[in-house]
């Protein structure tokens, strides 16, 4: 989904250092850390839910190359996978690393530190985002550019909103329209969109007179628009919503699950959340439920675990929906 924040428990399961290409095994379960809170303070369990980091944090984020970054009494540093604080807190603000970067905020403005902690790109952003394809993107006097890892401008800031590099590709604003640049700044997808995302799978979904659709990197319409929202693609599903339920469709655009869902995610290791009756449960490629609907919010899978709500209060579940860590405070 476009957005997964959730309130008061950050909901993302991330992978450490060396995971990022390793299948969904065993061994790389046991090496994710997922967030915990307890009364207030942010910690860290594994997937079999054993506490690995005490809660002890005011805030914390996701590890990402075998850091994250935390927060005490307003200052943030960053902590690795035993929970020392390698960096100290010295920062207004810090975000995950991408490329052996990190983007932190120091005086209002942003710059990026090596995993050492070092500066390496001088605080001068009005804001920034993480590197993806070489290129991070960058806000500067209200317009959107592209920097390298060594700070120089790739692509001046000129936009008027920018998205992340996928697949070579970035959607960016001229106008009143949006198109996709290449990792030159050359405009390869000419802005005739009213709104565009990332490619994944080779494909974005774009919104055409108030309905979405799905381009390919030639910018040529392989899913005609007619859904009123529309999520990238997952594998080999994307969700999408037509007169206020959701649904699931292939690559070719047919729908593979109706819309019958009041609230949809993505398809995680084979099961995804869905909303029925007022409820979240969880359901299979085809359709049918494999956890009831029970939870008042539920995420998506991601090492052999997902965040639920029950009773308001956060826990981690197993794929049979069995709890293995319950909120406690």
């Amino acid at each position: 989904m476009r957005t997964q924040h959730i309130l008061p428990v950050v909901c993302l399961i991330v992978l450490l250092t060396g995971c990022d290409n390793i299948s969904e095994s065993q061994s790389s379960q046991r090496r994710r850390l997922n967030i915990i809170v307890e009364n207030g303070l942010y910690g860290y369990i594994d997937s079999s839910g054993k506490i690995v980091i005490e809660p002890q944090f005011h805030h914390a984020g996701d590890f990402s190359e075998g850091l994250c970054p935390v927060n005490v009494n307003g200052r943030y540093g960053y902590i690795d996978t035993t929970g020392t604080m390698v960096i100290e807190l010295k920062f207004d603000l810090a975000k995950d690393f991408s490329s052996s970067l990190a983007h932190v905020n120091i005086g209002g403005v942003f710059g990026f530190i090596d995993t050492t902690g070092n500066i390496v790109i001088e605080p001068q952003f009005d804001d920034a985002w993480g590197f993806s394809g070489g290129l991070a993107r960058v806000k500067k006097d209200g317009l959107f550019g592209y920097i390298d890892t060594s700070g120089d401008y790739v692509v001046e800031p000129r936009y008027e909103d920018a998205g992340r590099f996928a697949g070579g590709l970035a959607s960016v604003k001229i106008g009143d329209k949006y198109g996709y640049i290449d990792t030159s700044g050359k405009i390869v997808i000419e802005p005739r969109f009213d709104f565009a995302w990332m490619f994944t799978e080779d494909m974005a979904y774009v919104k055409i007179g108030g309905k979405c659709g799905y381009i390919d990197k030639s910018g040529r319409i392989v899913i005609q628009p007619k859904f009123d929202k529309a999520w990238h693609f997952e594998g080999d599903y994307a969700v999408v919503c037509e007169g206020g339920s959701f649904g699931y469709i292939n690559k070719k655009g047919d729908y593979v699950i109706k819309p019958k869902f009041e609230y949809a995610w993505q398809f995680s290791e084979g099961i995804a959340s869905v909303k029925k009756n007022g409820l979240f449960g969880y359901i299979n490629t085809k359709g049918n439920f494999v956890i009831k609907p029970q939870y008042e919010d539920a995420k998506i899978f991601i090492g052999g675990i997902a965040l639920v709500k029950t009773d308001g209060k956060w826990a981690y579940i197993d794929t049979k929906g069995k709890f293995v860590y319950k909120q406690q405070k």
